[in-house]
């Protein structure tokens, strides 16, 4: 439970815009709405709050650097937002989620196919 609630305060802290903020999160929905800056900026958020939980989680792991950043080498920053924004384009019965939840559960499943386990 320890872990569950510094995901929550770290996504809280990291990912949620201050201009756009509904009952504590972003969600798919909002996210289409932010201008290409606020999209960036958002996911840049979301990634640094997901590479905080997983070596928080994986302490163990952590002088390896965290699963996302292992399989995130080497890609460009546009083709992780390019991965997520198909992800959310092709389900849109998710966009009322928070985005960072289905951003996590994307890049999970991205890096699972890729070998690095989350």
């Amino acid at each position: 439970m320890k872990k569950i609630s510094i995901l929550v305060l770290l996504l809280s802290v990291f990912v949620q815009p201050a201009y756009s903020v509904t009952m504590g999160y972003t969600t798919g929905t909002e996210y289409f709405k932010f201008n290409e800056k606020s999209r960036i900026d958002w996911l840049i958020g979301a990634m640094d709050g997901i590479m905080a939980e997983s070596t928080y989680i994986n302490i163990s792991k952590a002088e390896r650097g965290t699963w996302l950043g292992r399989c995130i080498e080497g890609l460009e920053f546009e083709q992780i937002k390019a991965i997520f924004e198909k992800e959310l384009n092709t389900k849109p019965e998710e966009w009322h989620a928070p985005a960072a939840l289905i951003l996590r559960g994307t890049l999970a499943r991205f890096c699972i196919k890729r070998g690095f386990n989350p």
